[in-house]
């Protein structure tokens, strides 16, 4: 017997060493598989010819499996910034209740994603999944455009939202001023962590 005793007690400490190596040279791999962000960008204009509503959120996360396509985004509602606090006052008591509904979110798939055949130039895709707004959940089908830039993949979409399909009450002396149908612009930089 040698020094460091019986050749067969060193196998298991050399498979346990082979682990560890493999773990760490496989670790940057596996943490590409997602990419994420906290600084997404959704901006709405509800506007009327009577009244200019608009609302910017900067504080947007999103998360994007780059395996599967599937994508998630949360947002919270008094998050939003308007020109005038008044209308940031309104929109989050009266028409959003945030204090209820605090969250906005989608989750989702995009069709047909596959990373290697993504450009730097923008190519549109199919989204599926379900928009919850105002504690109400609705199937969403739109179209996606995604396109690489460096090390991060930018995803940019506008779609619209109608009030009654997420049961946001507007008085009717207000529906002048307040667009049923609001229009929706999202842009995600979605990297590596």
């Amino acid at each position: 017997m040698g020094r460091f005793g019986d050749a067969r007690e060193l196998k298991p400490v050399r498979h346990v060493f082979t682990l560890l190596c493999l773990l760490i040279l496989t670790t940057p791999v596996l943490g590409q598989e997602r990419l994420r962000t906290s600084e997404g960008v959704i901006s709405f204009d509800a506007s009327s010819p009577l009244e200019d509503i608009v609302a910017v959120n900067n504080k947007v996360n999103g998360i994007l499996e780059l395996q599967s396509g599937e994508i998630a985004v949360v947002l919270l509602i008094k998050d939003f910034k308007f020109r005038k606090k008044l209308m940031q006052e309104h929109f989050n008591e009266n028409y959003m209740e945030s204090e209820a509904y605090p969250k906005a979110y989608f989750t989702g798939t995009i069709v047909d994603f596959v990373l290697d055949e993504l450009g730097t130039q923008n190519q549109k895709f199919q989204l599926t999944g379900e928009l919850t707004i105002h504690g109400v959940t609705q199937t969403m089908r739109d179209s996606i455009q995604l396109r690489k830039n460096g090390e991060r993949i930018i995803c940019k979409m506008n779609f619209v939202v109608r009030t009654e399909d997420h049961k946001i009450k507007v008085p009717r002396i207000l529906f002048k001023k307040i667009a049923q149908e609001v229009n929706v612009r999202a842009e995600l930089g979605l990297t590596e962590e």
